[in-house]
């Protein structure tokens, strides 16, 4: 069961399980600590409103400290695994792995809005995110320019029945079946 702590002693673990630096993680982990610590004010991890006490880790938690949790969810959303598999990586069961993918995902969603790190969702926002970075003077991401269509490819074209317009297999052997 991987924890934070085990992952950083090994040279390139924390980039391949989670896509982040070392610097990367813990720039982004005060941000999640305090998403994390509003959330479980109001709710329990099952999401239900909180009536009666305070979170408290308790002892045999498998996510026992934040950097854990951001751990989890981070490696998560990049392998993109099923949620037994996580589970099993992280010593739970995968009815509590569900339940800890949607806790943390919510929260990781708050770390990063909070940061203005939230992708825009859509042509609205992202114009609106265009003209925020315009007017504050900083640059566009450096993908915009590379997303523009080049021209035509170069590819040979499938070629197509007229009658039903579905793409036609061309093989070197005839079925014996008429």
């Amino acid at each position: 069961m991987p924890s934070y702590a085990e992952v950083t002693q090994r040279a390139g673990s924390l980039r391949a399980m989670t896509g982040l630096t070392e610097q990367e993680f813990t720039a982004l982990l005060p941000p999640f600590e305090d998403a994390l610590g509003a959330y479980l004010r109001d709710r329990t991890i099952d999401g239900q409103p909180r009536t009666s006490r305070r979170y408290s880790p308790y002892d045999n938690c498998p996510l026992p400290t934040t950097a854990d949790k951001l751990l989890f969810i981070l490696t998560y959303l990049k392998q993109n695994p099923i949620q037994e598999v996580q589970g099993q990586l992280f010593g739970m069961s995968q009815s509590n792995a569900n339940k800890w993918v949607h806790l943390l995902h919510a929260v990781l969603n708050q770390a990063l809005a909070h940061q203005d790190l939230l992708p825009a969702r859509t042509a609205d926002d992202l114009a609106a995110l265009l003209r925020t970075a315009q007017a504050k003077g900083e640059s566009t991401s450096p993908l915009f320019g590379m997303m523009v269509p080049n021209g035509r490819s170069i590819a040979r074209k499938i070629p197509r029945s007229n009658k039903t317009i579905t793409a036609v297999r061309r093989s070197a052997t005839r079925s014996k079946t008429c």
